[in-house]
């Protein structure tokens, strides 16, 4: 299967394909290298205190599916922008997969509710949360889960959280999906009540070497020769020198050694040249080859994507 799958993106041109792992042990066989990593919290609602003051800005409220429709993409189409690894939607997935609410969905929790940030007048954000209810000797034991909540600015992040994290009648916040750089760790006065768990997320295999690394975006720096090894898409091996808006096979000595697995990696960002040498993915053949490669291959953000699929 996976044999016809990367011969049929390949012969269609593609340079790059992602998945999400259903078990992350299958697919570094197949050239796939982790290339981000997903978040999940589970913080107590007595510790939802902000490390500062900040002034509410901005009103929250309740949409209809469709006024959410409308709104919610918009707002996660700015956002995909500011994120390696996320991908925009169709109308359909945001009908099947996130504003639908049938009973199956709910899983013994609450409706779903579309909450819609706005800041003068124009929308900045949203959130997709179930609350679970639940008592024990009077007191609320629930939890909110926290399906989906962005935000196009800094500031609409932290106002959207700080919205989900004032409801009442819950004992604990919840989430899933979150980037490693999420705001959160640092808005909060007391981390260190957070439970954080961090999990695979984006696996990324560079089905044609060449073109997928023309598509990234490079630093200015000193050019790199590495050599790649591919033993299933065999058409990727050799050695390419790797400049400043420039990628070339050559036949020049290697900088670096790797594996595709290893390319995967570091091509959204989420690791770095230097600690895949670290766990022994790739091998320096000259001085400074792995700090030159760094370098190059610029990280402003943490590659993320919020979905399963």
């Amino acid at each position: 299967m996976m044999r016809a799958q990367l011969d049929d993106i390949h012969r269609r041109g593609e340079p790059v394909a992602y998945l999400w792992a259903s078990e992350e042990t299958i697919y570094r066989q197949f050239g796939y290298g982790l290339a981000s990593l997903s978040g999940e919290i589970d913080l107590p609602r007595t510790s939802t205190a902000f490390t500062q003051s900040f002034e509410a800005r901005g009103v929250v409220r309740i949409v209809p599916e469709e006024e959410a429709l409308i709104h919610f993409s918009t707002i996660h189409e700015q956002t995909r922008r500011q994120h390696p690894g996320m991908f925009s939607r169709g109308t359909d997935w945001w009908k099947l997969r996130l504003l639908m609410d049938s009973e199956r969905r709910r899983a013994g929790g609450g409706v779903l509710n579309r909450a819609l940030l706005t800041i003068d007048g124009e929308p900045r954000g949203y959130a997709l949360y179930r609350i679970n209810q639940s008592f024990e000797s009077g007191a609320t034991v629930g939890f909110l889960n926290v399906i989906e909540a962005l935000g196009a600015t800094p500031e609409a992040t932290r106002e959207i959280w700080r919205y989900l994290l004032d409801i009442d009648w819950v004992a604990r916040v919840k989430a899933s999906q979150l980037p490693v750089d999420h705001p959160l760790l640092l808005l909060l006065a007391r981390p260190r009540t957070m439970k954080l768990r961090l999990i695979d997320g984006l696996w990324v295999r560079l089905v044609d070497v060449s073109r997928a690394l023309a598509a990234r975006t490079m630093a200015p720096g000193e050019p790199v020769v590495i050599e790649v090894a591919d033993r299933f898409c065999p058409w990727n091996e050799g050695k390419y020198r790797i400049g400043e808006g420039s990628v070339e096979r050559t036949d020049a000595s290697p900088d670096l050694s790797l594996d595709v697995t290893a390319l995967g990696s570091v091509y959204l960002g989420g690791f770095t040249f230097a600690q895949l040498a670290g766990a022994g993915m790739v091998v320096e053949r000259q001085p400074t080859a792995v700090t030159r490669a760094d370098r190059l291959f610029p990280r402003d953000r943490a590659p993320w994507c919020p979905e399963i699929f």
